[in-house]
């Protein structure tokens, strides 16, 4: 009998009754219990729906995994279009741990929301295989529950229930659920951190092309010479009377580095000069580099760079190595450097588009790729030799760790009390004696009638690097440097006129006319230990003297030509970084820095903020911006390894929810422990199956006893039953020692209804047919019929799925007619009937129109075939 729902019912009850299904799946079952506490007055348990086919309770059912299947979106989306934050975590508190916490609890929440939607599909999955399929091992009835946990998948619960009989695609199927749920439910906690939790790292703010006069050879030539009228002449200038400025005053010229030089090497201890101290530690974490300083240039022109490298150690195989930025280069780098951080500051606003929040960068630095200078010097030992004629000089050849010399011939230089003790001269060297060497150098100290003399041969190349500007130093410094990249350079003596040219210094004797390298050299103390008067003396203190940290006089000697040479080679062709130089330098400008439209805006996103030359020859490089703070985005391995992890559950969630909708059909039921241990509770004792197993199960093999959920209780003429955990061997036992005249069925609907109540056993030859009306009819865990008003879950059931081979199991009283007119097996059906009498037993089958009889005493089985 079915009860037509109550016209009057109150706005509260329609609310809690059209929503309590969304409310249980997302974990607010108390707000259920609450409503229904209003509309029920009774404390009795109302009697529910196990499935009922209503889409729109399905897709209610898959309301949990909403929240986040949102949150996981918002997450991909944001590392992978990244998202600027700042120096600090922006909000309401400004305490960075406490944000940090904050995101680290709603990581936790996100986790727990991807396990229970993870959990809702096995739960869905079990439950159908419980109530419609081969069933469930008993090991896995509590999957739904215990994937969670590592240790379940080496439990015998999940092993043990490896051994459980069942069509292999369905068996497959269960265990890669199952595992498949735990796998996520491991990862998804780090996973979730990683995307949840922003990262102090850097961020690519931008940049913009800049366009330097010339092609590349112009720019960073393989023969270096200096041509007068090609470059401008104020760098052939000396200390000369009528000069009222020197070369090396002006910074685009190649000894524009003399007084920065000077004044670090006669700062530095010749004894230490290798020991603690002589590296950045800026540089150290961007080189390899063990030897570094910085070079100041005459202003206007080229910034602070800093030049860095390895000095070779005494006895050591090798050369001393220095490299420096182009200067021209780093002209416009620090030009766009200081632009982009005015644009920065005027596009601050409120505004959540990335370039609005530069401004709140923790560290800014710029980096180019461009060309800079290497040179490597080698030094012979020193040697006696007479002056004021030609001689053999000593000069190593390349490469030079094999630490190979050859002669070629000079001319020492006498003593002459009106110079500086050091004499130095650049020494062209056969490019046929002396492969890939770019030129000789020879330093002498004169005595009377002979000289302590070292030759020094000099290899300067181009290479491809990287220049980086930016905290703490704000310096420019060379990393990433590809030494299988050299350009060999050669020079020509009119370079190397312009690199060390002749100035006024003060010699022991007063002001004398030196080369600027005569003069680096003597004010950094360079000079023998012994007397000049004695130079055999001189000579072998030279060669025995050892500085700490590994040094000598000839390897700070090669570190110091090494560095006059590297800062000249930097300066090469910087002048056409001005459009013009002929005007006094205060009034230079950079060549060809025309602005675009938009400029700040087109700088901050990256474009092309510079318009390009036209008409002439140019070389385009890059500035990038980077700038440090707190930002989603992925940038590794882990990230997109959790960015997989969130899309995979998204794409199970929307596949299940998908198969919901289509199957039209869903269940709400026995997702708590509490409802399943009721369900246990409520069911007959299994003595077969489980017999002996209330302390404890010890046998493996009862982990895999399959479990069934069934209509139980249906006695002949009874209109009452209920839903039991049964198990494979249960029906037997049934029939042998339980209740009599019951029966036991899958739960099941016909496909052309709605919803359906479970079977009930009638009189013989009246069909058990399913009330056709209304189209919210249900079917109940109990056979009797269930009033709307009684619905507690919002759940509107039906029945089971007969699977094809089952052997239903009938108990009936002799000389009853028993009708099985609600199940519609396939193929052919075994029937087991038990007679107390030799009476007849009648089975009538109303749905095929054929029926069977047998004579039984006792229990008989009948072969039953249906067309």
């Amino acid at each position: 009998m079915r009860v037509a729902r109550p016209a009057n019912k109150s706005a509260l009850w329609r609310f809690g009754y059209n929503t309590s299904s969304i409310f249980r799946s997302v974990g607010l079952e108390l707000y259920n219990v609450l409503i229904r506490s209003k509309i029920h007055q009774t404390s009795a348990e109302p009697q529910k729906a196990v499935v009922e086919r209503s889409r729109w309770l399905a897709l209610s059912r898959c309301a949990v995994h909403i929240i986040p299947a949102l949150f996981s979106i918002v997450l991909v989306t944001l590392n992978l279009k990244h998202y600027y934050i700042g120096r600090s975590l922006q909000g309401l508190i400004t305490n960075d741990d406490t944000n940090l916490a904050l995101l680290q609890g709603a990581a936790k929440i996100q986790e727990l929301l991807i396990t229970a939607s993870t959990g809702t599909i096995l739960f869905d999955i079990i439950r159908s295989e419980l109530m419609y399929g081969d069933g469930v091992p008993l090991g896995l009835v509590g999957a739904g529950f215990s994937f969670t946990g590592l240790s379940f998948f080496w439990s015998p619960d999940f092993l043990c229930s490896l051994r459980y009989k069942a069509r292999l695609w369905k068996k497959a199927f269960l265990f890669v659920s199952i595992f498949v749920a735990g796998a996520l439910a491991l990862t998804v906690g780090p996973a979730t951190a990683v995307l949840v939790i922003p990262r102090d790292q850097l961020w690519q703010a931008g940049g913009s092309p800049f366009y330097l006069q010339g092609k590349e050879d112009d720019i960073w030539p393989t023969i270096v010479t200096y041509d007068t009228n090609r470059d401008p002449s104020f760098c052939l200038s000396s200390t000369s009377p009528g000069s009222p400025r020197n070369a090396s005053e002006f910074a685009v010229c190649p000894s524009g580095g003399y007084k920065s030089l000077a004044s670090h090497y006669s700062a530095v201890n010749v004894s230490s000069f290798l020991d603690t101290g002589t590296t950045l530690p800026y540089v150290a974490d961007l080189s390899v580099s063990r030897y570094s300083y910085e070079i100041r240039s005459p202003r206007p022109g080229v910034p602070t760079q800093i030049t860095l490298g390895n000095i070779r150690k005494e006895g050591g195989a090798g050369e001393s190595f220095l490299a420096q930025p182009h200067a021209a280069s780093i002209m416009f780098q620090e030009k766009l450097t200081v632009d982009w951080w005015n644009a920065a500051h005027h596009e601050a606003s409120n505004s959540p588009r990335n370039p609005a929040r530069y401004h709140l960068y923790t560290d800014l630095s710029s980096s180019i790729e461009t060309q800079i200078p290497s040179v490597g010097v080698t030094c012979t030992v020193a040697h006696k030799v007479a002056t004021d004629t030609i001689v053999e000089i000593e000069f190593p050849t390349i490469p030079f760790r094999n630490r190979m010399t050859r002669k070629t011939a000079a001319k020492v230089p006498k003593y002459d009390p009106k110079a500086l003790p050091v004499r130095f001269a650049w020494t062209p060297l056969d490019g046929v004696k002396y492969p890939g060497v770019t030129t000789g150098a020879t330093i002498s100290y004169p005595g009377n009638d002979s000289a302590l003399v070292v030759g020094c041969s000099v290899a300067a190349g181009w290479l491809k690097a990287k220049v980086a500007h930016g905290l703490p130093l704000y310096k420019f410094v060379p990393f990433d440097i590809d030494f299988g990249s050299t350009r060999t350079i050669s020079v020509e003596d009119s370079w190397l006129n312009v690199l060390t040219p002749v100035l006024n210094a003060s010699g022991p004797t007063g002001d004398v006319v030196v080369s600027s390298i005569e003069s680096i050299i003597w004010q950094s103390g360079l000079e023998p230990d012994a007397p000049l008067t004695d130079v055999a003396g001189a000579t072998k203190a030279w060669n025995t003297n050892t500085f700490t940290g590994g040094g000598n006089q000839t390897t700070f000697l090669e570190s110091l030509v090494a560095s006059v040479f590297a800062d000249g080679l930097s300066r090469t062709g910087s002048h056409k970084a001005y459009a013009d130089t002929s005007l006094p330098p205060e009034h230079w400008s950079l060549w060809s820095y025309n602005r675009a439209n938009d400029y700040n805006s087109t700088l901050l996103a990256g474009g092309r903020a510079l318009k390009p030359p036209s008409g002439e020859d140019f070389t385009e490089l890059r500035v990038n911006m980077t700038i440090k703070g707190y930002s989603y985005m992925s940038s590794g391995v882990t990230d997109y390894l959790s960015m997989a992890v969130m899309l995979f559950h998204l794409l199970i969630a929307l596949a299940h929810t998908i198969f919901c909708l289509y199957r039209g059909t869903s269940s709400g039921c026995w997702d708590t422990i509490t409802e399943l241990l009721t369900l246990a509770q409520n069911s007959q004792p299994s003595t077969v199956p489980l017999r002996n197993t209330a302390a404890g199960i010890k046998k493996g093999s009862t982990f895999s006893k399959k479990a069934r959920i069934r209509t139980v209780g249906l006695k002949a003429g009874a209109q009452r039953g209920h839903v039991e955990l049964v198990y494979e061997d249960d029906r037997d036992d049934i029939l042998h020692g339980g209740p009599q005249d019951a029966e036991m069925v899958p739960l099941k609907l016909n496909e052309h209804q709605r919803t359906l109540s479970v079977p009930e056993v009638q009189e013989p030859h009246h069909d058990q047919g399913v009330e056709a009306g209304r189209s919210r009819e249900r079917a109940t865990s109990d056979v009797s019929a269930l009033s709307d008003s009684d619905d507690d879950c919002g759940n509107r059931a039906t029945g089971g799925m007969h699977e094809d081979g089952d052997s239903y199991k009938l108990m009936a009283a002799a000389n009853d007619e028993a009708s099985i007119s609600t199940l519609r097996p396939m193929g052919s059906q075994q029937v087991r009937v038990r007679s107390r009498s030799s009476d007849t037993v009648q089975l009538l089958l109303d749905n095929v129109g054929r029926s069977s009889a047998v004579q039984a005493t006792g229990l008989v089985q009948v072969d039953v075939k249906y067309a």
